[in-house]
């Protein structure tokens, strides 16, 4: 381990960590999408049938890849929602930086918890056949709450070095 990695805080590993895997799971997810797609041309065209719910499953691996990839987007400051920060100074923009992350989180929190309960529901009323799907909708509160997650840890690891050049 470098002297870099030790000397990190609690926070910052757990980002850190959460990265690491987030990233692995969408890698999977975007290898399974394309394979399953190709493999599904390829017996369509080939033997004049497909597989039967790939169609569905590539669909939800489509949401499963664009909320990790949202995630993705915002740790690495890809997505910033800010519309007045060319008229602060950098100073400012460091000191508003972490109220904006706790707004950001508390507003992905309230949507986490809204996911969880339409999950809930679309599992209990799920037919037997179709427990598959309802089990794939899980995207939406890990999605969310894994941007909660980020926001919150942001708000508490603080601003950023400015990656702007001079």
């Amino acid at each position: 381990m470098s002297d870099h990695t030790r000397s990190r805080s609690l926070p910052s590993k757990i980002e850190y960590t959460l990265i690491r895997a987030e990233s692995l799971v969408a890698s999977a997810c975007l290898i399974t999408m394309l394979a399953l797609s190709l493999i599904e041309i390829g017996a369509r065209n080939f033997f004049h049938s497909g597989i039967p719910g790939a169609s569905t499953l590539i669909q939800y691996l489509v949401l499963w890849v664009s909320f990790f990839g949202a995630v993705i987007a915002v740790r690495d400051r890809h997505i910033k929602i800010d519309v007045a920060t060319h008229l602060f100074s950098e100073t400012w923009r460091n000191r508003l930086e972490r109220p904006i992350f706790i707004f950001c989180a508390l507003i992905c929190g309230i949507l986490f918890w809204h996911a969880v309960r339409f999950w809930h529901e679309e599992w209990l009323n799920a037919f037997s056949d179709d427990k598959w799907i309802a089990a794939m909708e899980i995207i939406f509160p890990v999605g969310f709450g894994l941007l909660s997650l980020h926001f919150a840890l942001r708000a508490i690891i603080g601003p950023r070095a400015s990656k702007r050049a001079s």
